[in-house]
């Protein structure tokens, strides 16, 4: 019998909000996407399918979590990444992967085209 996993993805949220290091960005945010996976084992024989929900992750209750994280203004990425990871991890003790993405669209930089983005994962 093969290891068997589920992953839960929030693909491509996006959320207004006011972190940043500059004093710019703390007064008029901006715009900022969320992609996050999780991962946890299936339990059971390959016969046994999730019919319920604590059976799984709610992703209704990951938007939650990133959204009210996400609303903290805070001057480092690094720093909003890791502190969801972390409530992930005590909400969903069954998780044993997350990887979180937090791009920054259209950041404060002179005649740069494009985004920024820091990407932190952690796996039990």
């Amino acid at each position: 019998m093969g290891k068997r996993t589920m992953q839960v993805k929030l693909e491509h949220v996006v959320f207004y909000a006011y972190h940043g290091l500059y004093p710019v960005e703390s007064k008029t945010g901006g715009l900022f996407v969320v992609d996050l996976t999780v991962a946890f084992p299936v339990q059971g024989d390959a016969a046994t399918t999730i019919n319920t929900l604590p059976q799984s992750v709610d992703y209704v209750s990951l938007y939650t979590l990133v959204k009210d994280r996400m609303a903290v203004a805070t001057p480092l990425l690094e720093t909003v990444v890791m502190d969801i990871t972390a409530l992930i991890r005590q909400s969903f003790s069954q998780v044993n992967f997350i990887e979180v993405r937090l791009t920054k669209l259209h950041p404060p930089i002179p005649n740069f085209q494009g985004n920024t983005a820091v990407q932190y994962s952690w796996e039990a």
